[in-house]
């Protein structure tokens, strides 16, 4: 079993850091000791270079936390004002180890009033927990604060939402990206997919950049426990960053 590879969230607890890694199997899908072919899942991959940081395009929006969160809910020249649903706000306290970008939530997570349906909200929890983290310690958002019809982004929301999401980035100044998804990957890192052999991107916002681990929705995950693996993978190399 794997030594102290994995910083943990709270401290050296032996019980919470066996607890963290059987959790890291589980997601992965392992269900067995021993298979026929051999797995390295815990080979290192390269450092990505980072790369230059993004001019700002954030002019007009609000600048605190608390003021963006304040237009979100109220404003109407926001690009989801006239759709039709509630909005879905973002949650999270500021300075996060973790922030969780969605693309936007879905008709069963609006009648909810969260960011994600039930089952796909569990299995989050399910992936925090085992980078050590609880999900009331993680920021958690949306490109867009209601469901687009038909489940889509047209290119001229997608264009402003991506550059009202990096403005949000640098107000919540978190250490790391989790992104759930492909849309929202692509809209933020729109050279990479979700490419679990890749090294983790860098995601540019108005305050810098800050490294992303780009994972399969939950919803897929749900369906397709293959994905469980990659993103295993993926959340590996991000935390291995922490901390340094």
């Amino acid at each position: 079993m794997p030594g102290n590879e994995y910083p943990m969230a709270g401290g050296p607890n032996v019980e919470a850091h066996v607890e963290g890694l059987l959790a890291w199997w589980a997601l992965a899908g392992v269900d067995c000791a021993v298979t026929e072919t051999s797995v390295n899942w815990l080979k290192p991959q390269l450092a990505a270079p980072r790369p230059s940081v993004a001019p700002s395009v954030q002019a007009g929006f609000p600048d605190t936390l608390d003021a963006f969160h304040d237009w979100l809910e109220h404003a109407t020249d926001i690009t989801e004002a006239a759709w039709p649903g509630p909005r879905i706000l973002p949650r999270g306290p500021s300075e996060p180890r973790v922030m969780i970008l969605a693309h936007a939530p879905d008709a069963e997570a609006m009648q909810i009033g969260a960011p994600l349906a039930p089952d796909s909200m569990r299995l989050l929890e399910r992936i925090v927990q085992a980078i050590g983290l609880k999900l009331s310690e993680c920021y958690v958002a949306s490109l867009s604060i209601v469901a687009p019809a038909g489940g889509m982004l047209d290119t001229a929301s997608l264009e402003a939402l991506t550059a009202r999401m990096r403005h949000h980035i640098s107000l919540v100044a978190p250490e790391s990206l989790i992104l759930l998804g492909d849309q929202v990957n692509r809209a933020l890192n729109p050279t990479g997919g979700l490419d679990p052999s890749r090294n983790l991107p860098f995601v540019n916002h108005s305050g810098g950049i800050v490294p992303a681990a780009a994972i399969a929705h939950p919803r897929l995950m749900l369906g397709q426990p293959l994905a469980k693996a990659g993103a295993w993978r993926v959340l590996q190399e991000l935390v291995k960053g922490w901390g340094q």
